[in-house]
């Protein structure tokens, strides 16, 4: 796949991979209606539309078998590199239009090349989105195809163009309060009750970002943070990306593209917008890496685990490839004082349909 870079105006940049999203969604995302502007537009059905000058476009990625992407929010600030606050890898299969979205918790250690054992949002201060790529490549042990960057001025007037988003807010802090952050130096105000919102940009911004409460509440950390970036995204494909919203798409693309750092093609940005506009969230598998605490020195780090990291990436093969999801029922105890509770459960599984070949052991704890 050719590789080449977009470029970048410089702005401030903070945390989270929403940015990515909804730069591809409103400046390729006019492109993912294509086809059925020039369907329309001709009053051609789609098996008749190689005969328009509007002619559909060849399939995005064609010929691609898989396309996986490094997804990065840093924190820039003149004459000072930041560091990548949030991360994802976005896997894509073109043929089955079926994808996979992992978030890496910004405190994970791991081996950033060159530069020893420590976070891996260091990566991005050490040497940006390329050494971010590579740390996140040996880190999964899966070769990356590109990256792609956006600030959050981008994501801002993105979605003020489009008419906002509605999400729902869960009661995170108890009793009521909602979600709510104050921090004056990023500029981050958040107040938000639960329930529906119909959010602006920059609520959306506060939505995604909130980590904690400095009102009494604990939050809920990069877990929930990655959660409601996925329910952002969700809700985006799902409320936004219709041929209805297509001159709100392109007024916003226009807004956000100098916003951009990629190592894609214009023509690739274009691709993977019209790849999502055939997708439904439910095509999109979303998962975070599995991780668990392991502080050092008086520094919170976390760690992969590394059977669970296992288990989740033979899952994001089995969705990438449309196979049925495994199921792991390898073991069944009986640790009561009812002999044959085990050999029961294996009898109701089996007539419920599961496989044969389930190892099941009778007997006590």
């Amino acid at each position: 796949m050719a590789i080449t870079r977009l470029p970048m105006t410089k702005h401030t940049t903070k945390d989270f991979f929403v940015y990515f999203m909804a730069t591809l969604i409103v400046a390729a995302g006019g492109f993912g209606l294509y086809d059925d502007v020039a369907v329309s537009a001709g009053g051609l059905s789609p098996d008749q539309g190689s005969q328009s000058k509007l002619a559909a476009l060849p399939e995005p990625f064609a010929g691609v078998s898989q396309l996986r992407l490094v997804l990065m929010g840093a924190d820039d600030r003149p004459g000072e590199v930041g560091r990548s606050d949030t991360l994802m890898v976005l896997w894509l299969n073109p043929t089955l239009k079926r994808g996979a979205i992992m978030s890496i918790p910004r405190d994970t250690r791991c081996e950033i090349p060159g530069h020893g054992s420590t976070k891996i949002n260091h990566s991005y201060a050490y040497g940006g989105p390329k050494l971010t790529l590579r740390t996140v490549q040996l880190l999964l042990g899966t070769p990356i195809d590109g990256y792609i960057k956006v600030n959050f001025e981008g994501f801002v007037k993105a979605v003020d163009t489009l008419g906002g988003v509605d999400l729902l807010v869960r009661d995170i802090e108890g009793e009521g309060r909602g979600m709510n952050y104050d921090d004056s130096w990023g500029n981050l105000h958040i107040h938000l009750t639960p329930g529906m919102h119909h959010m602006d940009g920059y609520t959306a911004m506060g939505f995604c970002r909130y980590r904690k409460s400095n009102y009494g509440g604990l939050g809920d950390g990069d877990e929930g943070r990655a959660e409601r970036q996925q329910q952002f995204l969700r809700a985006i494909l799902e409320q936004k990306l219709r041929v209805t919203n297509l001159p709100a798409l392109l007024r916003a693309g226009g807004q956000i593209m100098d916003c951009v750092d990629t190592s894609l093609s214009w023509r690739e940005c274009a691709d993977l917008g019209r790849l999502l506009k055939e997708m439904t969230s439910a095509d999109i598998k979303s998962v975070t890496l599995p991780v668990a605490a392991a502080p050092s020195g008086g520094v919170y780090y976390s760690e992969i685990i590394p059977d669970a990291f296992s288990r989740m990436m033979d899952d994001i093969d089995d969705h990438l490839a449309g196979r049925p999801v495994a199921v792991r029922v390898v073991l069944l105890k009986d640790g009561t004082e009812r002999p044959g509770l085990a050999t029961g459960a294996g009898r109701l599984l089996a007539e419920a349909g599961f496989p044969d070949g389930i190892d099941l052991t009778c007997g006590s704890y």
